[in-house]
């Protein structure tokens, strides 16, 4: 074939599929590693900020439990809090991270992109669990108090 095309350069593509797939992988890697940061990041950030709400809290469990509510009571209402502060921050970083990766797609690599439902609603999930995990890491000390104790410190 050199012979009669001495000008024509031969490219071997299944190299060239394998270049593209390493760099490609070596993208969604950088990728997946700032995904990671980004969401431990945000629960820092919303341990700090429950953190920072604690003597509002603990007036609310004293103003609870001088109504009669249990700690079992109390323990559900934080958690239904922290899981739905946790699930709206996954379902807006979700559909943000969606759209910033069908921006890049369409725009730079002209590549068609398609939702995730399952990546999305297990990031979703995921980011309810941490701000869970993160909220009640700040805040379990205060059930165990009683509510003479907290109204004696203020």
């Amino acid at each position: 074939m050199y012979q009669r095309f001495p000008t024509v350069t031969v490219v071997n593509m299944a190299d060239v599929m394998q270049i593209v797939e390493d760099v490609v992988d070596r993208i969604a890697l950088v990728i997946r590693f700032i995904s990671a940061f980004t969401i431990l990041a945000g629960a820092v950030m919303v341990a700090s900020s429950i953190a920072g709400t604690r003597f509002r809290r603990m007036r609310e469990v004293v103003i609870l439990k001088t109504l009669g509510a249990t700690r079992g009571r109390i323990a559900w209402i934080f958690s239904v809090e922290f899981l739905a502060l946790g699930g709206i921050a996954g379902l807006m970083g979700s559909l943000l991270a969606s759209g910033f990766a069908a921006l890049v797609l369409r725009q730079l690599l002209d590549v068609e992109y398609h939702f995730d439902i399952l990546s999305g609603s297990v990031s979703v999930a995921l980011a309810a669990l941490v701000a869970a995990a993160a909220g009640w890491a700040a805040c379990f000390r205060i059930l165990g108090r009683k509510p003479l104790e907290i109204l004696r410190e203020e």
